[in-house]
């Protein structure tokens, strides 16, 4: 007998914390309250969207699951592919060397734990759907409240995109709020840094689907929701090799040219782009690692956009 498979594959912190194993929807679903067809559903779930498996005994050919927003309910079995738990600290070397520095900047090989890390700003976001407050309707409300800060920063500190993807993280919850001090002492040092980083895009992707996420208060409007767009480190890299950076619709307000039309041009191309704004930790998405991301480090949310355009850079702002 393997003594260290988990029992009912939850691991068993010494804190004594249990959390269960994470799925993606393989396609729409349905989230039903018991595990028939018989009564109306609950929600409609997305492809790609990330759940937690409540147990992993099947009923009737559904598993009892959580989604992101807390919701609980049940899912047909075979509209899930089901991850690997017990994920550690992402540090796998992956690829070969970084892309070529384009600017004249130094370009820091490892990230130090003292640089300055201001406290976010504190916002309401005003949609043509009503008003979100600064932690959104719900969900982790720290990591809202960081996914919604406005301010820019006065300057970033030029990071190589492999030590940003190589930043550590504890196996934990998908709240903040689960979390102990332990484990967040882990992420502080860098949680909340100023950062800048240079790769290429591999999609641009409007999070507009299903009932929208707590940081935006679900609203779905293009307008109103966050921006997904995987930065992978060489040109023909694979998305589940790359790190998130996400536009905000709180920031985009004061940046007309971010436009995915404007940034099209960049996407899946040979021409890298710049990314500056916040680090951030985004505990919820683990099951999408080694899928979607490869680390739960994001910038978020992107305050500067810059293309590397004719053997320079230009700042998306000053696009003609």
């Amino acid at each position: 007998m393997k003594f260290v498979r988990k029992i009912s594959l939850c691991f068993i912190l010494l804190i004594g914390y249990c959390f269960g194993t994470d799925a993606i929807l393989k396609r729409n679903a349905t989230l039903r309250s018991d595990p028939s067809t018989a009564k109306t559903p609950v929600a409609i779930l997305s492809a790609g969207e990330d759940v937690e498996l409540i147990s992993t005994t099947l009923s009737h050919g559904y598993y009892n699951v959580r989604t992101a927003e807390g919701q609980t309910g049940w899912v047909y079995g075979r509209r899930l592919q089901i991850t690997e738990e017990n994920l550690a600290a992402t540090t796998a070397n992956i690829g070969t060397p970084s892309p070529v520095n384009t600017g004249s900047a130094a370009v820091s090989s490892e990230i130090p734990t003292n640089w300055e890390k201001p406290e976010p700003n504190q916002t309401q976001y005003e949609g043509v759907d009503g008003t979100c407050g600064a932690t959104g309707d719900g969900g982790d409300s720290k990591t809202n409240g960081r996914k919604n800060r406005t301010d820019a920063p006065a300057s970033y500190q030029s990071v190589s995109w492999k030590a940003f993807q190589s930043l550590p993280y504890p196996k934990a919850p998908r709240s903040l709020a689960d979390w102990t001090a332990p484990q967040l002492s882990i992420i502080q040092p860098y949680e909340g840094i100023p950062v800048s980083l240079v790769g290429f895009l591999d999609a641009v992707k409007v999070e507009k689907g299903g009932s929208g996420e707590s940081t935006n208060c679900h609203f779905t409007n293009p307008e109103e929701v966050d921006w997904h767009m995987p930065l992978v480190e060489h040109s023909l890299d694979q998305e589940a090799t790359s790190i998130v950076v996400e536009t905000t619709p709180r920031v985009r307000g004061t940046h007309p040219k971010w436009t995915v039309a404007n940034l099209s041009e960049w996407v899946k191309s040979d021409q890298p782009v710049r990314i500056s704004g916040w680090a951030l930790i985004d505990p919820e998405h683990r099951a999408h690692l080694g899928k979607y991301r490869s680390t739960l480090w994001e910038i978020h949310p992107i305050t500067r956009i810059e293309v590397f355009k004719e053997e320079k850079w230009l700042d998306l702002d000053d696009l003609p």
